[in-house]
């Protein structure tokens, strides 16, 4: 299932738009088999390219991430002042 993006804001002043999905009624096969759940957070860089901040990982069971924590890790999405070296 997913939900629609919408518009989201962080502490910095950093806009983009947030989109939710997550799976329901999975077959628990084995002992790791879950219902899962991701967020993404798309915004545009001092470049102007689209990027994203994502979590993905399962859902109603021990550990898994609470929502406040994201909410909390989500708001602080940030531009660096120097672009980050890209990786080989």
């Amino acid at each position: 299932k997913q939900e629609k993006a919408k518009p989201y804001t962080t502490k910095s002043g950093l806009t983009g738009s947030v989109a939710r999905a997550w799976s329901e009624n999975n077959p628990k096969t084995h002992k790791c088999a879950s219902d899962g759940k991701a967020i993404v957070f798309a915004f545009k860089n001092g470049a102007g390219d689209y990027v994203s901040w994502d979590l993905s990982g399962p859902k109603g069971v021990d550990g898994e991430v609470p929502e406040e924590l994201i909410q909390r890790v989500l708001s602080t999405v940030r531009l660096t002042k120097t672009a980050p070296k890209k990786m080989d």
